[in-house]
């Protein structure tokens, strides 16, 4: 007898259990999905640059006829940070970018599929393609990328830009 007890109070347990989490998860408010901003999104934002990958900017580059500036950045570089925010923060580099140039961030410490004329390459790979063959020589690094078809004409600058030089750049690349 005692036995038999037991072993309905294990099922009556059980059933107390499942129908607690039931209730709880019915009761819970359901947390919405929290949407990754794409380019589309970013689209709307008219104080911000809208940055891409290179695969989407350089899609859409070639299809619009655009030049690319790609920022190669890290999480851990000051300098980075600082031209995020007073560079590419600042309302005339802002319109002039988001006119002229197709916007890529791109960060070689992070592993990921890449897509260039054609070309899938990795991080590493890009790098390698960015610099014609080398290393990132430091950080921030900046590439101007006028013909989309010939990855000579990949201009880089080394290190921090302010907005008057890279305004300056920019100018270099519209007027040409």
């Amino acid at each position: 007898m005692k036995h038999h007890l037991t072993r309905i109070s294990f099922i009556a347990l059980l059933i107390i259990g499942f129908a607690s989490v039931a209730f709880i998860n019915q009761s819970s408010p359901k947390k919405k999905a929290v949407k990754k901003p794409t380019a589309t999104t970013a689209q709307t934002a008219k104080n911000k640059i809208i940055w891409y990958s290179m695969t989407e900017g350089f899609a859409k580059a070639k299809k619009e006829n655009k030049m690319i500036v790609v920022d190669v950045y890290t999480d851990w570089c000051y300098w980075c940070k600082v031209m995020d925010q007073q560079t590419y923060g600042n309302a005339a580099i802002i319109k002039k970018m988001n006119k002229n140039f197709v916007a890529v961030k791109f960060n070689p410490e992070v592993n990921g599929k890449h897509v260039v004329n054609g070309e899938t390459m990795s991080s590493d790979q890009l790098v390698g393609y960015l610099n014609k063959g080398g290393r990132v020589p430091g950080y921030p690094m900046t590439y101007v990328w006028k013909t989309l078809s010939d990855n000579a004409s990949i201009a880089p600058y080394t290190g921090y830009l302010d907005t008057t030089t890279f305004n300056g750049v920019m100018n270099k690349y519209i007027q040409e």
